[in-house]
């Protein structure tokens, strides 16, 4: 940041400089009227949290609803919906409907919360469809149509658990079946993320143990409705379980921990060369991760795995994998145009113009870092300001608590626009601890981010 502060200001010198051979000066000039400015000094932008000593909360059950079945468990806690999943006792098609049934004994009114929230996506990325959703339709049935025979029949099951009264993709305030299936898609037919992540090894933690922090940054909605619907859905499938932070009745992967500790997280990236969009023969990206976390032990193969099917996604995307003991970002380029999908770690060459100071921690934003790949970052105020800002405060910790690393993680003040760890999207932040093996997370409220927010505790990831 202070490179940033001192080259901003040498181009103001050369600026200034550049005036003085005007041969009439500045004689007669009246200087316009202007606003306040929005530059602050640096130091002013951070503020104090103290989490020292102070455990995340633990969220009391005020409720607990049921599938006729077993098959689906929701405990609705005070801020969110802790949801379980017994892929052991019934085919993937009951879970999905069991699923779909209980979330509206859960939230009865789901539909006419989620429907709105999905056009709100959809017109986000499309501002000229003029109430023609062809277009998402077929994207919607692209990726349905690549998807692994279980995951098509968990989805089946989900929509026609959830439906309402309605039919197609028609702005009603129902949930259709169409919809519904939507829903899993948004990220991949979509897009419209803003992520960042960290993750801090052994080495610089004060119990030896790894911290990854993952931070995602999605449209809240209208009235910041998704932030009503925060759950953790765990996953029971054998060796193939893992938990979930996502909205209810999101199915996509967003943020994950599987049985092994492995943690995976995806960051937008698209493309500098603006390659078309294309999803004809691509596969989904997020159920990609999920086949990983089911299948995966560790962050190396896990990222190996992303990396080899890379040319089969529709776009650029990061993704966080952690692990206890390693920290990878795979850049999944989707063309050569894009550059060479990456597995980079803290040893990866960077691009010019980007410094990271402390191998001890990895960092990721969005946009691609390795040297050679796509830049969004050095021409992109947003992606570079949160890359120096991590780079800022987090290079050269020692000892780190968890604690430290929380406060460090919440020190920006939410005031000024130049807020860029927990911005106004934040929809959470989530942190894997592994010297305890649980996880805890700032949900965001309806109230939007708040300044010191409360951490809870989300449980095991086991």
């Amino acid at each position: 940041m202070k490179r940033i502060v001192s080259a901003a200001a040498a181009l103001l010198l050369a600026a200034g400089a550049a005036g003085c051979g005007r041969k009439n000066g500045y004689v007669g000039f009246t200087v316009p009227e202007q606003g306040d400015s929005t530059l602050q000094p640096v130091d002013t932008i951070y503020m104090e949290n103290n989490y020292t000593g102070i455990a995340p909360t633990k969220e009391k059950v005020l409720n607990t609803v049921s599938s006729e079945d077993g098959l689906c468990r929701i405990d609705i806690m005070e801020s969110y919906f802790d949801v379980t999943l017994d892929y052991t006792a019934g085919s993937y098609h009951d879970v999905g409907a069991a699923y779909g049934r209980t979330i509206q004994k859960a939230f009865p009114d789901y539909g006419e919360f989620c429907e709105p929230y999905i056009y709100q996506n959809i017109k986000e990325a499309f501002s000229d469809l003029e109430g023609d959703y062809t277009p998402i339709e077929n994207r919607m049935k692209a990726f349905y149509s690549k998807l692994d025979k279980d995951y098509r029949d968990e989805l089946d099951g989900f929509a026609d658990g959830i439906k309402g009264d309605s039919d197609g993709f028609k702005e009603d305030g129902i949930l259709s079946r169409d919809e519904a299936m939507l829903m899993q898609f948004v990220p991949d037919a979509l897009r419209g993320t803003a992520c960042s992540a960290l993750s801090a090894d052994g080495e610089v933690t004060a119990t030896g143990e790894r911290i990854t922090c993952r931070v995602l940054e999605w449209m809240l909605g209208s009235d910041n409705q998704i932030c009503s619907c925060h759950a953790v859905v765990h996953m029971k499938n054998g060796d193939k379980s893992f938990v979930s932070v996502t909205p209810l009745g999101f199915m996509t992967i967003l943020t994950a921990v599987n049985d092994d500790g492995l943690m995976l997280g995806e960051l937008d990236v698209g493309s500098k060369k603006m390659v078309e969009y294309t999803c004809e023969d691509r596969k989904s990206y997020t159920y990609g991760m999920r086949y990983a976390l089911e299948n995966c032990t560790t962050a190396k193969e896990a990222a190996e795995y992303l990396a080899e099917n890379a040319s089969q996604y529709p776009y650029c995307v990061n993704v966080l994998a952690t692990d206890s003991k390693e920290a990878y970002v795979a850049e999944l380029c989707v063309t050569e145009e894009d550059g060479a999908t990456v597995i980079r770690d803290s040893s990866t060459e960077l691009t010019d113009g980007v410094e990271w100071d402390d191998p001890h921690y990895l960092c990721a934003v969005n946009s691609f870092a390795a040297k050679g790949n796509s830049d969004m970052l050095t021409n992109d105020e947003g992606n570079i300001v949160r890359w120096n800002r991590y780079n800022e405060l987090f290079g050269g910790q020692r000892g780190l608590t968890i604690d430290r690393f929380k406060e460090l993680m919440t020190c920006e003040k939410t005031d000024n626009y130049l807020v860029r760890m927990r911005g106004e999207g934040m929809v959470h932040m989530v942190i894997a601890d592994y010297s305890t093996g649980r996880l805890q997370a700032i949900l965001t409220g309806e109230d939007g981010v708040e300044p010191s927010p409360e951490f809870i505790d989300l449980g095991s990831w086991k």
